[in-house]
Parts: structure tokens; C-alpha cells; sequence
């Protein structure tokens, strides 16, 4: 990659925001409208994909956005212009932090504190080689399956109606924050640290955006096929014990709870297979309007991010649509919400350059959006 081509705003990228937006949007819809319901085999199949998904995508996506940023100062090892960008960052890694404990008193599986706090820690290692940054992210994920084994992941869980005890404890905080969360530091954070390493990549270069493509499916088919395997041989054991059915496939499942290795490797795998893809699409047809308005999309990811909680999700509330509707029902409305924001965004960033929570970000942070 070349310093112009790092100033340039690369659609790609917002077109994959706006995938992963899609399936935050269809997941939570799900959580909340069809909590207890059975879905039939093909709509089981459809939930599994967004289930972790988006959000591992957003941490990538964080990540290579961190990197692009950054990028010239890095190139020229500028020590000044690097100790801008870690200063910026560590405001923006502050600025979610707050933000998303906030947005905690309404919406539990809240994200921004995630971010808040990789981007804290994305400050230290702007210039961090590309074998460090591995290094931290496995360290996240390794991290995790080691707390796994020492502490009581389901501790404060009552499973049946999604609901964490103790939150606002300082224990309850803390776990929730960096253990057992929704989404927690461990090992998500490590999800970021990736998409530094990975937008340091050239993948305009049609060959690398194939190659991504290929690499991050085949990742992904890996890990869902070992789980698949694993689990299949495990239950069929003669002497297994079938209440332990549960832990089994929390264990060598794919679902986005507990976040073991093969899920991020699944979910990352096909992260960065939509990414590649996406950037293909974005500079084979970078004046298609299904391109543009999509961009146009995934550049407010932060307003319908809130947009979708408080408005989306508020609206189920107000229509007492919470838990007793088909998972059929969730993915329609959830896709209709989604078919307004496009539209919504389309017009919006006709007339104005950013977002209105990006731009109050921006004003905020003193820097570009997230």
C-alpha cells in the first residue's frame, strides 16, 4: 500500500460495515422478538451466521481503520506524527468507553466498551510489528480459553432469559467488561489487533482480495467442519453422559458464547473472506448504486448502531413483540430496518459529510470518525 492510497477513502471497507451492520441489526432482532422460539433447519443456519459474526467483523474492520489512519506516520516513522495518532485514538479508546457504560443502562449486550478499551490498548502498538500484533491478538484468544478453565463462565448467567446478574457490582462490571460479557475484552480485543495486522495489506490489489477471499472461507469451512466433527463423535460416545450434551457444544461449538478458538476462526474466517469480497465489489463497480448507497451506510455504522437499539429495538418493546415471535418474524423486521437506513443514509450523506453521531464524535474526539 502507498501513502495516496492510504488517504483514500477504500468503499470496500464501508461496504463490509454495512454487511456487518445488516447482521448486528438481524441478530438483535432475533435476541429480542424470538428469544424462545424454534426455527426451522435453514432459518437455524441463517441465525448461526450472524450470531458473533458482525461484531467480529466491526473489531476487524476497527482495526484496519486504526491502520489506514495511521499509516503515514508509521511509514515515516515520524515519532511525533505517531504520538499524535496514539494521543487520538487513546481520546477516541475514552471517548467509547464512556459511551458505551452509558448506553449499558439500556442495551446489555453492548459493545462500545470493547471498543473503548481495545482502542486504549491500539494506542501502544501503532507501530507495532506485524509479528507483535499476532502475537497480542492470539494472546487475547489463548487468554480467554485459559480464564475458561479457571473461572466459572456461567457464574452470573441465568441462561433461560438471557439476563446477567450482579452487573452493576464492581465484580459484575469488571467480568462482564473483560470475562464473561455479551462481548468482552477476551478475546474479542484480539479480533482488532488482527484487522491492524490485516490493513496493513494492500487488498486493492485484485490477487490479494482473491486470495483473502479464498483464505478466509477456507478458515472458516475448517472450523466449522472440526466443530461439526468433533461434536457429532463426542455425543455419539457410548458412554457419554447426555446432560453434559450443553457443555459439549458450548465447547466445541462455533456459537458466539463462550468465544473459544474454533469460533474465531470461524467468525474471523469469514470476516475477512466478506471483506475481500467486498472490496472487490467496491473497485470492480465503484459507481453502482447498490455500492454507494451501501457505503454511504456503513459510514454512519456508529448512528445506526444507537439508531437500531433505541428505535428498532424500542419499537418491539412499545408493540409487546418481545419474545413471543417466529425467528421468520425477527429476520423480516429486522431487514426492513435495515432497507430504511439504507435509504435513510443515502440521503443523509447526499447533503452532509458525516453521520450526526459521527460528526458529534468527531467534534468530541477532535479527529476523523470512527
Amino acid at each position: 500500500m502507498n501513502a495516496t492510497q492510504s488517504r483514500q477513502r477504500i468503499a470496500g471497507y464501508d461496504l463490509a460495515r454495512a454487511i456487518a451492520i445488516f447482521g448486528m441489526i438481524v441478530h438483535h432482532f432475533i435476541i429480542v422478538s424470538a428469544l424462545d422460539q424454534q426455527s426451522s433447519s435453514w432459518l437455524s443456519i441463517l441465525t448461526s451466521l450472524v450470531d458473533g459474526r458482525p461484531a467480529a467483523m466491526f473489531l476487524i474492520l476497527a482495526g484496519v481503520g486504526i491502520t489506514l489512519r495511521s499509516y503515514r506516520a508509521v511509514e515515516a516513522r515520524d515519532r511525533i506524527l505517531i504520538e499524535h495518532e496514539s494521543v487520538n485514538v487513546w481520546k477516541r479508546g475514552w471517548l467509547l468507553l464512556l459511551l458505551g457504560f452509558l448506553n449499558l443502562l439500556v442495551w446489555p449486550g453492548d459493545i462500545l466498551r470493547v471498543y473503548g478499551v481495545s482502542l486504549l490498548l491500539a494506542s501502544k502498538l501503532i507501530d507495532a510489528s506485524n509479528r507483535r500484533l499476532l502475537c497480542v491478538s492470539a494472546f487475547f484468544a489463548a487468554g480467554f480459553a485459559i480464564l475458561l478453565f479457571l473461572l466459572d463462565y456461567e457464574k452470573n448467567w441465568d441462561w433461560k432469559t438471557m439476563t446477567y446478574h450482579h452487573l452493576w457490582t464492581t465484580e459484575g462490571l469488571f467480568r462482564n467488561l473483560f470475562y464473561d460479557g455479551f462481548r468482552a475484552v477476551f478475546p474479542w480485543s484480539g479480533l482488532l489487533f488482527f484487522g491492524m495486522w490485516l490493513g496493513r495489506h494492500d487488498l486493492r490489489n485484485r490477487a490479494a482480495t482473491l486470495k483473502c477471499v479464498a483464505i478466509g472461507f477456507a478458515v472458516m469451512l475448517i472450523a466449522e467442519a472440526v466443530s461439526a466433527t468433533s461434536v457429532e463423535n463426542l455425543l455419539s460416545e457410548p458412554n457419554f453422559d447426555r446432560g453434559r450434551r450443553d457443555e459439549i457444544v458450548s465447547l466445541f461449538g462455533t456459537k458466539s458464547m463462550p468465544p473459544l478458538p474454533l469460533f474465531l476462526a470461524a467468525a474471523g474466517g469469514l470476516s475477512v473472506a466478506v471483506i475481500g469480497a467486498s472490496i472487490y465489489m467496491g473497485e470492480t463497480f465503484p459507481h453502482s448504486i447498490v455500492v454507494r448507497s451501501l457505503s454511504a451506510t456503513g459510514q454512519m455504522a456508529l448512528t445506526w448502531y444507537f439508531a437500531h437499539i433505541y428505535f428498532g429495538l424500542g419499537m418491539l418493546v412499545i408493540f409487546h413483540t418481545i419474545g413471543n415471535r417466529s425467528i421468520g418474524f425477527a429476520i423480516a423486521g429486522g431487514s426492513a430496518f435495515f432497507v430504511f437506513a439504507i435509504f435513510a443514509s443515502s440521503f443523509w450523506r447526499n447533503r452532509y459529510q458525516y453521520g450526526p453521531l459521527e460528526w458529534a464524535f468527531r467534534q468530541l474526539s477532535n479527529n476523523s470518525a470512527p
